[in-house]
This record gives C-alpha cells, structure tokens and sequence, in this order.
C-alpha cells in the first residue's frame, strides 16, 4: 500500500475530537456554513420555479455575495487547519500568523485547482474526478511549504503518483460517512470539516512514499 488508509481515516477523528482548537474550528466552520444556509434560503430561491422564472437582480447579488464571503472565510479556516495539523509550529499565534500570510497563495491554489477540474467535468467528467485527486493536496502544499499556486500543483501532482486510488478510496469512504451523517440537520456540517482534517494527513502520508519512489 502506497500509505495506510486506515491512519489517516482514525487521526483524521481523532484529531477533530481531541485537538480543542482543531474542535473549535470545526465549530466556526459549522456556524458559518449554518449561516450561509439561512442567507441563502431567505433570498426565497424555491419561488424561482419554470412558471416563474424571474430573479431579481438585488436577489443575484446577495447570493453572489454570501457564497464569496462563505468561500473566503472556509478557505481561510481550512488553511489554519493544515497548518495546526501539518505545520511544525503549533501555538496558536505562529499558526494564526502563518495562516494569514499564506492566505493569498491558499486562494490562488484553491480558486485554479477548482477551476482546472471544473474543466475537467465539463469536458468529460471522469477528466475532472482524475484532476480532483491529482490536485487534492496543492492548497495543502501552498500553506504548509510555501509554495506558489503554480508549484503547490506541480508539488500534488508528484505526491499523488502512485496513490491515486488510495486517495479516492480514503474520500469516498469519508464522504459516504458524511453523507449518512448528513441525514442528521446541521451535524452533518461538523462532521464534514473531518475531510478538511483529513487533507495535511494525507500529505504528511505521502510524502516518505514519494522520498522512497525518488531513491528507487
């Protein structure tokens, strides 16, 4: 086995229960995803139907603007996260810190590698389901090694080889949970950031495997 799926699921839970501020994003990321919930629904989007298809514009923005401050604050979450997780400093302050000075290049790396497999999808699908674990670990990469968006996809690229069915394994695994979980209202937010945990595990995993395929 490329890594051991199995560590990565158990610490990836162990973590989302016994790292308090691990927990405590966890929390945030539920409160806001709860929130951005209810924003969106009071816009009133189930009135919009074929019979009437109208949408008002003032309607258009609030949306467009609650799922941009919903990106950015999740994307900024996440990267506190990998860093907690996979970064050698964790007092808080260095990680919060870090987290903001890397913040940019977490944006750039997220908002080109969606984009690279939402052109993957629309081409033919499975080129997108391909890219989106080649690519899984580029915003991973982006914080905790400093890399340009650019470098952070070359980086996934290269750790990825050889572990592509390990990685969809691990996620589709983890996302039936969440899903099964998601029949319970609002818990299944909680338990979805575990996949967010799951990330910095997967790419400390990796990488003695990519050092050992080096030597070889």
């Amino acid at each position: 086995m490329a890594f051991d799926i199995s560590a990565v699921f158990k610490n990836s839970f162990i973590s989302l229960f016994t790292d308090p501020f691990i927990f405590g994003l966890a929390v945030i990321y539920t409160a806001i995803s709860i929130l951005f919930g209810f924003s969106v629904s009071s816009i009133g989007l189930k009135a919009v139907t074929v019979s009437n298809p109208s949408f008002p514009l003032s309607d258009l923005v609030y949306l467009l603007l609650y799922s941009v401050l919903f990106f950015l604050a999740t994307t900024f979450i996440t990267g506190v996260a990998f860093l907690r997780i996979g970064g050698k400093k964790k007092d808080i302050n260095s990680v919060l810190n870090t987290a903001v000075k890397r913040y940019p290049a977490l944006l750039g790396t997220t908002i080109l590698t969606g984009l690279m497999v939402a052109a993957g999808l629309i081409a033919f699908v499975i080129p997108g389901v391909y890219l989106t674990f080649k690519l899984i670990i580029a915003p991973v990469s982006s914080v905790i090694e400093k890399k340009s968006p650019v470098d952070a996809i070359r980086r996934s690229w290269s750790l990825t080889t050889g572990n592509w069915w390990y990685l969809f394994a691990l996620f589709l695994l983890l996302g039936i949970i969440v899903s099964v979980i998601g029949l319970l209202p609002y818990i299944s937010y909680f338990f979805a950031f575990v996949i967010v945990i799951a990330y910095p595990f997967v790419f400390m995993a990796v990488i003695p495997h990519a050092k050992r395929k080096s030597r070889s």
